[in-house]
């Protein structure tokens, strides 16, 4: 499915003339014999100047670049320093849509339809007024992903099908249900057009408020109506790193604490900005016996002492869903 859907929305792109070929440069290593793709080249973020970078985008800031901006590149290969080699690769001219961009990212007060956090629409429109630049779509070979119809050799930018991957899973619930996945995407349907809504972290706002909607407008399909945007989960301060043991699968969490107590602690902790989140263990323990066990066991006292006070220490008949809830309490 992401393929078929990959493949029709770039060729609605070419027809509309929305697809550039253009010769650049790029990083090659003469050591590992390829081109070197975004995940294969680190360097110096030629933003924020943090090391040790993707060729893409950087974890730090959130920054894009293409890799050839990158200070002091390496191949994560090899650790060889590439060269510059002239390639082909295909462009999406997104300057071509800044007013819709601009259309799209209006808040509620302008007559815009589109829920963004203010902080997310400041962000993204930063990125507007400073000018939109040409969007490269293609990736040389070795590159993990789908071919490029007519360019042999020639991969989609992962940033560029991985999205498609939310229609083709619509399309693969819809062909379990008699539905249509035109319906739910296509602009021109004739369905009434759906809340699509996406909640991302931080790092790939980028993406999901720039690129996707462009190529989606541009290729006739509905655009997302609300986009929230959180920030990482941390443990101790620290981003999750299996090397730290900072890592923690659910799957582990689950054996030692309910659940219930790491959703009310993300959800006490969560804002509508983008700060990240620190899963402190001290300072979950004290939150979740001081919130919820002790003024849990707390309501209870109370409820006993009241009991005993007023009506003589003595229970009502408890109704059917009452009973229904004792039970399924007494059954943890």
């Amino acid at each position: 499915e992401n393929r078929k859907h990959a493949g029709v929305i770039f060729e609605a792109l070419r027809e509309r003339g929305d697809i550039e070929v253009s010769v650049v440069e790029q990083l090659y290593s003469e050591v590992d014999q390829m081109f070197l793709p975004d995940r294969l080249v680190k360097g110096t973020c030629p933003v924020c100047k943090s090391p040790d970078q993707y060729g893409d985008s950087c974890e730090s800031c959130g920054s894009t670049y293409r890799p050839t901006e990158l200070i002091e590149p390496y191949s994560s290969v090899s650790g060889d320093k590439p060269v510059l080699r002239s390639s082909e690769h295909l462009f999406v001219p997104l300057g071509r849509h800044e007013a819709f961009l601009r259309e799209w990212l209006k808040p509620a007060d302008e007559g815009g339809r589109t829920t963004l956090q203010d902080s997310v629409r400041k962000f993204v429109l930063d990125w507007v007024d400073k000018g939109l630049r040409d969007w490269d779509i293609s990736r040389e070979a070795p590159y993990f992903g789908i071919e490029i119809p007519g360019f042999p050799g020639k991969y989609f930018y992962v940033w560029f099908d991985a999205p498609i991957g939310y229609i083709a899973a619509t399309d693969k619930w819809c062909q379990t249900q008699g539905q249509r996945v035109e319906d739910w995407w296509r602009a021109d349907s004739g369905a009434e057009a759906p809340e699509i809504v996406h909640v991302i972290g931080k790092d790939i706002i980028y993406f999901h408020c720039l690129f996707w909607p462009a190529m989606l407008h541009a290729a006739g399909y509905n655009v997302p109506t609300r986009v929230q945007a959180h920030g990482w989960l941390k443990v101790n301060g620290d981003k999750m790193s299996k090397s730290k043991g900072t890592f923690i699968l659910g799957q582990t969490f689950l054996q030692f604490v309910d659940p219930s107590y790491l959703r009310y602690y993300i959800a006490a902790r969560l804002n509508n900005n983008q700060d990240d989140l620190d899963l402190a263990m001290d300072d979950f323990v004290t939150r979740v016996n001081a919130d919820l066990v002790n003024k849990a066991a707390n309501l209870a006292s109370r409820s006993i002492k009241g009991l005993h006070g007023k009506l003589g220490g003595t229970l009502g008949e408890i109704p059917e869903d009452g009973r229904a809830l004792l039970d399924a309490a007494r059954a943890k």
